[in-house]
């Protein structure tokens, strides 16, 4: 299911471990054997060949080297050698392009964090410096400045303690709208929305209603606290996989910690999940299309976000009967208004 269609003739035949060998004599002596080992710990962990390796293996790896509490040092030069050895795959034909090389987790050592934390300082000394000879100049405006403050941080804020998600992305856009036929567009394009984030829970075996509650294999966490962070192991496609996938949309916690970060979300509670789903398929470019009711080519950008939206026929194209009559029956659903605010 993870693996492209069609890898194409014109990718030149070589086996894994020849294209190991040959990446390998390209790196300096003391890189070769850890360039090496890092290889093949991650063939023996995904157990399949390189060519059908997605992101998603790559983000369920690193998870797993992150439960172990390995060195920093040591985590972050595994997943650039790793990252080094599909772009020599992908530049001399033997890999296919499938495997996009952007998205990888991102990694901070400790040299990095301290300097961070250095300018950050930096940046709080200055900031205080500046309000401090700046304070007896606002105190003589006439317009409160926390007034006009508050006032541009409302959006952000309502988009994440409103019912609905997308809120915070139409509020201006809905308060300009005069006509009952923009009004009744703007309704319709939330309830696609809706439909879509429904149909990756029924693709992802999770649209019950302890959905938001459950882990890869299917187990259940307790808390909304925080993703849980825990690492599952099971066997799907006739593959042993192993994930920290939790919730309704089943995030990785590398990526939940992306998001969350971003955003400023403090829990893992349905409604940010929800609104953390949304935002992931606004940065894959596809929320337009889920918006405006192009189904397809929404799903094809983000199979490799949800690999699930294969699992119906093995390809996207086959796949898509499925994918189109779930997403109608819940589009159906919230068209005859039964629609429920997480």
């Amino acid at each position: 299911m993870h693996a492209s269609e069609h890898l194409g003739s014109h990718l030149l035949p070589m086996s894994d471990q020849e294209l190991i060998r040959l990446w390998v004599k390209g790196k300096s002596p003391r890189n070769r054997r850890f360039s090496w080992q890092a290889a093949n710990n991650f063939r023996v962990f995904v157990e399949k060949p390189l060519a059908q390796v997605t992101l998603t293996d790559v983000q369920t790896f690193a998870a797993a080297m992150r439960t172990r509490k390995l060195a920093p040092r040591f985590y972050k030069q595994t997943l650039v050698a790793l990252k080094s050895l599909f772009a020599f795959g992908q530049q001399t034909r033997i890999l296919p392009a499938a495997l996009p090389l952007y998205g990888w987790p991102v990694v901070g050592g400790k040299r990095s964090k301290r300097l961070r934390f250095k300018l950050s300082w930096g940046f709080l000394i200055c900031l205080c410096f500046f309000f401090g000879r700046m304070t007896p100049r606002l105190w003589g405006q006439s317009i409160s400045p926390e007034g006009s403050l508050t006032q541009k941080r409302l959006p952000l804020v309502a988009g994440i303690d409103s019912p609905s998600p997308l809120e915070h992305s139409r509020g201006a856009e809905t308060a300009t709208l005069n006509s009952p036929d923009q009004a009744e567009d703007s309704i319709g394009r939330d309830r696609r929305v809706k439909a879509f984030l429904d149909t990756i829970a029924a693709a992802e075996g999770t649209a019950a209603s302890d959905g938001y509650r459950t882990q890869y294999t299917g187990t259940k966490f307790v808390s909304f606290q925080d993703h849980p962070r825990e690492m599952r192991c099971g066997r799907r496609y006739g593959k042993k996989l192993c994930s920290d996938a939790a919730g309704r949309y089943q995030f990785l916690s590398t990526t939940w910690d992306r998001f969350a970060k971003k955003f400023g979300v403090k829990d893992f509670s349905p409604q940010n999940q929800d609104l953390m789903a949304i935002e992931l398929i606004r940065e894959r470019g596809a929320l337009g299309d889920i918006e405006a009711g192009r189904l397809e080519p929404a799903v094809k950008k983000l199979a490799y976000i949800w690999p699930s939206f294969r699992r119906f026929g093995g390809s996207v194209e086959s796949s898509m009967p499925k994918l189109e009559a779930m997403y109608q029956n819940n589009l159906g659903i919230y068209r005859q208004g039964f629609v429920v605010s997480n």
